[in-house]
């Protein structure tokens, strides 16, 4: 016995949803068609219509990059030489010695500043007292140089040191602390002193010449045997 209630309209078929093969393949191929298109019409604006053309710089664009090197081609500058600001060192400034006794005070020249001090009398003053000096006060004074000092009054006398008996070197020392010169040396330049020109205590004009004999000891004479 059938079912009155069963469907007995034939089924029909749904369509499917979506594009079908060919409307895809038609899509897909318009779109390369238009791509080409696209990429033709640039290539024709950029090159002047050839799609094979290659866009370069412009001319001001090249003569700009050629012109200028690069840094590392550019040459180094030469170093400036700034001169030396260094002072030369300068020696034992000159002291101030105006008014001082003159015979002390050259003595503490020539050992403190290691120079010679050559006199120069007759000047206006008090007698025996330095008036001027060459260099002046403050003026640099370098070892081994000589300078003057100029004293009051005229020459004076001074008194022969002890000198027999004392080494050469100190025997000339002493001669020229007194204000007196050393003259010839006779016979040697070391050793002892057996002779004087001036017997110590005599009274000589400042800077008079005194010499001096200096003989060494004579070695022993072998024992005989």
């Amino acid at each position: 016995m059938t079912d009155p209630w069963a469907q007995t309209a034939p089924l029909t078929p749904q369509r499917p949803r979506g594009f079908s093969p060919g409307t895809i393949a038609i899509l897909a191929t318009a779109t390369v068609l238009l791509a080409v298109a696209g990429l033709a019409i640039g290539w024709f604006v950029a090159g002047d219509g050839d799609p094979n053309a290659q866009v370069t710089p412009t001319p001001s664009v090249v003569a700009s990059a050629e012109a200028s090197p690069s840094p590392s081609e550019l040459p180094s500058p030469t170093p400036t030489v700034e001169p030396s600001t260094s002072a030369a060192p300068e020696g034992t400034r000159m002291p101030n010695v105006l008014g001082q006794e003159f015979q002390g005070t050259r003595r503490h020249l020539i050992t403190e500043l290691k120079v010679t001090v050559n006199v120069v009398f007759d000047q206006e003053g008090e007698p025996g007292t330095i008036v001027k000096t060459e260099p002046a006060a403050d003026a640099p004074v370098r070892p081994g140089t000589s300078i003057k000092i100029f004293v009051a009054g005229s020459t004076v006398d001074v008194d022969v040191p002890t000198l027999v008996g004392t080494s050469c070197e100190e025997a000339k020392k002493a001669v020229v602390a007194a204000g007196l010169r050393v003259g010839p040396y006779p016979a040697e330049k070391v050793g002892t002193v057996t002779a004087a020109s001036a017997e110590a205590g005599t009274k000589l004009k400042w800077n008079t010449e005194v010499s001096l004999t200096c003989e060494t000891a004579a070695p022993p004479s072998p024992a005989a045997g």
